[in-house]
């Protein structure tokens, strides 16, 4: 259930959004929306904060490297380990997103790590180093554009993975919802917080959810997955709310050092949408948009 104190904000919000042009609010129970109202416009003409590779007439390796990219195929022998979580009885959606700065974050919506990486051109080698002193090799064996192939040894076992990008990237990596820098308030602190830290890292889950709107919007996608990002707020075609405290995600509240932190977090951000003094986007061209411009607005509240 979501709470009934926040219905009238969703009423308003519902009513500037997606529920005139004949959309019904769905939330993201399904770990999907459709982006159906994005303008034919936006459709059609990259955004000038994103770099089309496929549109740059010389490409550099390293360039290629930088993206965002999913993990679609895995040899037999692996793929469950890969693609399934058998604890939970759900599948992962394993990813390795490579920046242009030399970070990086692998798997960003199932057990997240972040670190840094290199390039030994001579050894066609992609070398890791995670924040955590861990270090992982893999041997390149085909990249392009659009397409990587690699192998990973481990002891005497060998993975071989296929993974895909699109070709698009940020001007700037950290406008990217995945950079390492928009990910640290899923870090878990080793120490309770005080009350602003605990607001620093709702500032920091508020902007990640805003950059993801954003980058959703320029890479044009056509629906938009949040499988495995962790959430204590709810995504409506054109409305934010909140569930009850009881059906909280876990792995939003992993986030805190406690239960009693994520509590708190949980309720500033509830005192917020409670003073309904949001102002929701009139005359939009995409719900879309709508969104990330009212959680910027949470983000200066915080």
């Amino acid at each position: 259930m979501y709470k009934p104190l926040l219905i009238p904000l969703l009423c308003i919000l519902l009513s500037g959004g997606c529920h005139e042009r004949g959309h019904s609010p769905a939330a993201h129970n399904s770990d999907t929306l459709t982006a159906e109202v994005i303008p034919k416009d936006v459709l059609t003409d990259l955004d000038t904060a994103m770099i089309s590779l496929r549109a740059t007439r010389s490409v550099a390796l390293i360039d290629v490297l930088g993206q965002v990219w999913k993990v679609d195929d895995a040899d037999r022998p692996h793929w469950n380990e890969l693609f399934w979580d058998s604890s939970e009885n759900v599948r992962r959606y394993p990813e390795l997103a490579l920046f242009k700065d030399f970070s990086l974050t692998e798997n960003a919506r199932y057990n997240i790590k972040m670190g840094d990486w290199q390039l030994s051109k001579e050894k066609k080698e992609l070398q890791i180093h995670f924040s955590d002193g861990t270090r992982k090799t893999y041997s390149v064996r085909q990249i392009a554009l659009k397409q990587m192939m690699l192998d990973c040894d481990r002891g005497l076992d060998r993975v071989s993975l296929t993974l895909s990008a699109d070709a698009l990237v940020h001007k700037q990596p950290m406008e990217d919802p995945f950079h390492p820098a928009n990910n640290q308030w899923r870090i878990k602190p080793r120490a309770p917080e005080t009350e602003e830290q605990v607001r620093t890292r709702l500032k920091g889950y508020v902007h990640f959810y805003s950059l993801f709107f954003h980058d959703n919007r320029l890479r044009q996608s056509k629906d938009i997955s949040f499988s495995g990002l962790p959430a204590c707020l709810v995504w409506y075609n054109g409305g934010i709310g909140m569930p009850e405290k009881k059906e909280l995600d876990d792995r939003w509240v992993g986030c805190f050092y406690s239960e009693e932190q994520a509590m708190k977090g949980y309720e500033i951000l509830a005192a917020i949408l409670e003073k309904h003094d949001l102002k929701w986007p009139e005359h939009p061209t995409s719900w879309i948009k709508q969104i990330y411009e009212v959680l910027d607005q949470i983000y200066d509240k915080l």
